[in-house]
């Protein structure tokens, strides 16, 4: 019994870290979500993603993670460069109002792949949880926490109704949009810092260098083509 409450828990916190995520940025793309291909491939991707690629992480951690150490540089510079060009082409359709384009590539592998990098990573964090599960509950427990992610993304539709009403007004529209791509501009700051800089700066200074950063294209351009 001890060990199952142990599982649950554990399965709970880390279902919690990585679902967040999905239901935060579920709703603020509820707009694009509106469609059912759109919303069927957005969530059975995203609860995908979070269900292999922390099992895939596990697994890079158990056979070698430990002893190939420059492999987490060049993986955060993957995931930096991914998101990155993901961005460049969301913020140049942005900013040139090619609206059937921009709803077109907001939903793609593109994203589910960006807001799915910290999942991979959760991986090799779980080697500190599993100490004496046996073999049958660490594979269960990627499978639990996929399940809690799509809930999460369950969530985030059910917040995105409330949202879509606010973004008539061409100013909430507008911040809405740079709150968008300041959380995926951070997964990729993250994986930089964390991986290929292995530094420790704290989450949220590396959201406000995000948020800064995609403030200063969201907002300043518009106002200076207006002038």
């Amino acid at each position: 019994m001890e060990l199952l409450l142990e599982f649950f828990f554990a399965c709970l916190l880390m279902g919690l870290a990585i679902g967040l995520d999905v239901a935060i940025v579920t709703a603020l793309y509820s707009k694009q979500l509106s469609d059912n291909a759109v919303k069927v491939r957005w969530v059975v991707g995203v609860t995908a993603t979070h269900t292999l690629f922390p099992m895939f992480g596990y697994m890079l951690s158990y056979f070698g993670l430990k002893w190939l150490p420059s492999i987490s540089p060049i993986i955060g510079l993957i995931a930096f460069a991914f998101i990155a060009y993901f961005l460049y082409q969301e913020l140049q359709d942005y900013y040139e109002d090619e609206e059937a384009s921009f709803t077109h590539k907001a939903i793609s592998w593109a994203l589910i792949i960006a807001v799915s990098w910290d999942a991979l990573w959760s991986g090799p964090a779980k080697s500190a949880q599993i100490i004496n599960w046996p073999e049958s509950l660490v594979w269960l427990s990627f499978f639990v926490v996929g399940g809690l992610v799509l809930l999460s993304s369950q969530i985030g539709l059910w917040l995105g109704r409330y949202l879509i009403a606010s973004q008539k007004d061409p100013k909430v529209n507008r911040g809405w949009h740079w709150l968008q791509y300041s959380t995926i501009a951070y997964f990729g700051l993250l994986a930089l810092f964390r991986y290929t800089f292995n530094s420790q700066v704290h989450d949220g200074a590396i959201f406000m260098l995000a948020a800064t950063l995609v403030g200063s294209y969201v907002f300043y351009p518009v106002e200076q083509k207006r002038n």
